[in-house]
């Protein structure tokens, strides 16, 4: 019987590890550590891209994409259309506006996310150069949030965005995240400490 306890307490804890190890993983650090990981990332670079800014000149609707469950939280209202130049914008017909989703049409029992579509998010864009690269969108936050500033690299993909007192800086591997370093900053974008995300 203990044999049998102990090999079910086994499986549950290799499966567990196994689970975490799919799943990917954080790993915290203070000012020296982070300081060390800057310099692959090009920090330095990336902070004076969101010193400069940029000078928005296009609007455009942005559609929301929530992220699967195994996609690690990330600062404020991110969410993974915004990866991607080519998956964020919300095509409109030209001179339409979204259209809000009636109420009624969630009275059949399903889930609000499962019967309403998300109403697409008024955003501004701008297209011009930045130190990163081509592109920046400014995402207005939800529910109290503070905006996102997202600064893409010239062949689309998220280069890094700043919230707050944050900038979230992505490593890509060909078409996939390979980490993700979230970097805590004082008012002159100095680094204060931060953590870093690795996909399995």
């Amino acid at each position: 019987m203990r044999t049998r306890f102990a090999v079910i307490v086994l499986i549950c804890f290799s499966f567990s590890i196994f689970a975490e190890n799919q799943n990917g993983e954080w790993k915290e650090y203070g000012l020296k550590e982070v300081l060390g990981r800057l310099k692959f990332y090009a920090f330095a670079k990336i902070a004076q891209s969101v010193r400069t800014g940029a000078s928005f000149d296009q609007e455009l609707y942005v559609k929301e994409t929530p992220c699967s469950q195994d996609f690690p939280k990330l600062e404020g209202s991110f969410q993974c259309a915004l990866l991607k130049v080519s998956t964020f914008e919300d095509k409109l017909a030209e001179n339409s506006e979204p259209v809000t989703p009636n109420a009624a049409s969630a009275t059949n029992g399903l889930t609000p996310s499962k019967t309403i579509p998300q109403v697409p998010v008024k955003a501004k864009w701008y297209e011009g150069r930045t130190l990163a690269g081509k592109g920046v969108l400014s995402l207005p936050g939800k529910e109290g949030l503070s905006d996102l500033k997202l600064f893409y690299h010239t062949d689309g993909k998220l280069s890094h965005y700043s919230y707050e007192d944050k900038i979230v800086v992505f490593d890509w591997k060909g078409q996939e995240l390979s980490t993700i370093l979230i970097v805590k900053v004082d008012p002159k974008l100095r680094p204060l400490g931060g953590k870093e995300y690795f996909f399995p």
